[in-house]
């Protein structure tokens, strides 16, 4: 892939290993996974959901696919790393055939935000013993 133009407006440009060119449509297809190794395809038959909460950083989110497959993974904190067609997830149990995971939205039925994990970027900033602007318009509930 050209990794700074295979997401296209209504399709995803990709090559195959035999070295040619495929255009799927984002209707087309249900997840793609960015692997650095050859290994069994089990997104979706093993361990598709966190069997408990995830400890690394961002949204932890369930994905319903119109087949009525469900996937959890990890979004980013950041909505602008969040493309318009899609969504990029770390998915559980990451490894070397399932590092990351693009799923478009078209093959969607519906989100779910299960919840929220890390630190917000103040909280972070205070710990390291230096200052952070806080918003005053906004209620603290916690005071660590």
């Amino acid at each position: 892939m050209n990794p700074s133009g295979y997401l296209l407006e209504d399709h995803l440009e990709l090559l195959t290993l035999t070295g040619a060119v495929q255009t799927p449509r984002y209707t087309e297809f249900k997840a793609l996974c960015f692997v650095s190794e050859n290994g069994r395809p089990d997104l979706f038959t093993e361990h598709a959901l966190f069997e408990r909460r995830p400890k690394v950083p961002g949204l932890w989110t369930r994905f319903t696919f119109r087949d009525g497959d469900r996937l959890d993974g990890i979004l980013s904190h950041n909505l602008l790393e969040w493309p318009g067609n899609g969504y990029f997830v770390t998915p559980p149990r990451t490894g070397a055939t399932r590092q990351r995971v693009f799923i478009p939205r078209a093959a969607l039925a519906g989100t779910e935000l299960r919840g929220v994990v890390g630190r917000s970027a103040i909280a972070v900033v205070k710990r390291k013993g230096g200052e952070a602007e806080e918003d005053d318009g906004q209620l603290s509930m916690f005071e660590f």
